[in-house]
């Protein structure tokens, strides 16, 4: 039955129970340290040291062998786009120790951070069909 997510394209779709688990363990983990929103000041870059708005952590994508985990998120409202991009690309590093710390995972997978367009597509799939009808 959870092989039939409708919201979930199919190149996204995990290939195994065990990657599942720690897909939504990093979920959890991330959720709990964007929520608590502490972040470390990073000398050069005050302004992006914090998170310029909510975000929502919407899939984890994680390479068969764990190594590698793709991270989607859509900030609130689609509003300042390229200030969450900048703040994770800044906080890659803090993210991964997080993990090192939190979970107990024999790599520490490389964070790779990607605005998630599904809800963009779907609206502009949804205006062409109002259109069309």
């Amino acid at each position: 039955m959870s092989d039939l997510n409708l919201f979930i394209p199919e190149k996204r779709k995990t290939s195994s129970r065990k990657n599942d688990k720690i897909a939504a363990r990093l979920r959890e983990c991330f959720s709990r340290v964007l929520t608590k929103g502490d972040f470390p000041i990073l000398p050069a870059h005050e302004i992006e040291s914090r998170l310029p708005t909510i975000v929502t952590i919407t899939y984890i994508n994680l390479s068969p062998d764990l190594r590698n985990a793709t991270i989607y998120y859509i900030p609130l409202g689609g509003l300042k786009k390229a200030e969450c991009e900048t703040f994770f690309d800044l906080q890659t590093h803090y993210f991964k120790s997080l993990i090192a710390k939190k979970l107990k995972l024999r790599f520490i997978p490389n964070l790779h951070f990607k605005l998630d367009d599904s809800l963009d597509y779907s609206e502009k799939i949804d205006n062409l069909l109002k259109n069309n009808a």
